[in-house]
């Protein structure tokens, strides 16, 4: 019984504890690892804990695709801000895709977003989904 309760304890201080705060991301190169590419196969590419310089977290990862020599070049990982320079709101702020051309850069703030289109619909987007249902009933 003492040893249950013992567990219990452990149990229960250790979820006051976060063991990390930073972001898990995917980390690949198309040029290297051609299922770093689009269409993008998960199963086949390395994920890490983001914590730059083992002191620093980052926030935020980010997906970038460039036209380069006749191909698309997609690089994935970690966003190299830290929060000395960009605190976590500013990181998170940034959140979106930038275009140029054909080229893109994306940065996301949730773990593994950088693995693809993410083709989430935000609450204002329900709402009126609802309104113009409610509207036709």
């Amino acid at each position: 019984m003492a040893s249950l309760s013992a567990l219990l304890s452990v149990l229960t201080i250790s979820l006051l504890f976060r063991l990390g705060d930073g972001i898990r991301c995917y980390v690949c190169r198309s040029d290297e690892l051609p299922d770093c590419g689009d269409p993008f196969n998960p199963g086949r590419v390395p994920s890490s804990e983001c914590d730059n310089f083992f002191t620093q977290q980052t926030f935020t990862c980010f997906k970038a695709t460039q036209y380069a020599a006749g191909q698309y070049v997609t690089v994935r990982g970690c966003a190299p801000f830290t929060t000395d320079v960009f605190p976590g709101g500013m990181q998170k702020g940034m959140v979106g895709s930038y275009w140029k051309g054909v080229n893109v850069m994306s940065l996301c703030d949730f773990p593994n977003c950088n693995g693809a289109v993410s083709n989430k619909v935000g609450w204002l987007g329900c709402f009126m989904l609802t309104v113009a249902l409610l509207r036709l009933f």
